[in-house]
């Protein structure tokens, strides 16, 4: 089978496995941890990329998918975030910060995905703008405290970061920019994504 063929058909395998739990990822960094496997296999093998491709079936790039999704529990996959503990504050400057930051990271992974896969991106986005949406217009009338802050699920927060920092890598490491973007806005549009994921992550850790 030839390598194109073989990574896009293993590609499909990881990020449905990812989807059945409830977890998204461009299709770009799936081929790239697969492909990082491959090699690694080769090399631990002595043998070449095209024979250590055989040695990876279906089941072994399913464990790939798994083992992320153990490493990212702390999104809690697969669960209704509305109805997530809510125990971390975020300021309502860093709220707007962040759907702007989710606007801007959907631009970036629609640019780089196949038109068969747009429809996936835009839910996965769209999923946690409505949840920052929602929260953020039913704490207003309800919620103790400061109404300058608003308290978030930390697993919503961890998956925007996560989200947020893909379409930075993405940007940074050469993927297609959004329309109307030039390029001499790249790097500044990597380093602004970085930053607000990198905000996200900090922020969270004190939740």
């Amino acid at each position: 089978m030839p390598r194109r063929v073989w990574l896009d058909t293993k590609i499909d395998v990881f990020v449905e496995e990812l989807a059945a739990s409830g977890m998204h990822l461009d299709r770009r960094r799936a081929g790239e941890l697969i492909t990082g496997q491959v090699r690694a296999v080769a090399d631990l093998m002595r043998v070449t990329e095209a024979t250590a491709r055989g040695y990876l079936g279906d089941e072994i790039i399913k464990d790939m998918a798994r083992r992320m999704l153990f490493e990212v529990a702390g999104e809690r996959p697969g669960a209704d975030l509305m109805e997530a503990p809510r125990t971390v504050r975020l300021p309502l400057a860093l709220v707007g910060i962040t759907v702007a930051a989710l606007a801007e990271a959907m631009q970036v992974r629609a640019a780089n995905e196949p038109p068969e896969h747009l429809g996936e991106v835009i839910t996965t986005y769209a999923q946690a703008l409505s949840g920052f949406g929602q929260i953020a217009a039913g704490a207003a009338p309800g919620q103790a405290g400061d109404p300058a802050e608003i308290l978030f699920p930390s697993a919503l927060l961890r998956r925007a970061a996560r989200y947020i920092s893909g379409a930075a890598d993405l940007a940074a490491d050469g993927g297609k920019l959004p329309d109307g973007v030039p390029e001499t806005a790249r790097s500044q549009l990597a380093a602004t994504l970085r930053r607000d994921a990198d905000g996200l992550i900090a922020i969270t850790a004190t939740g």
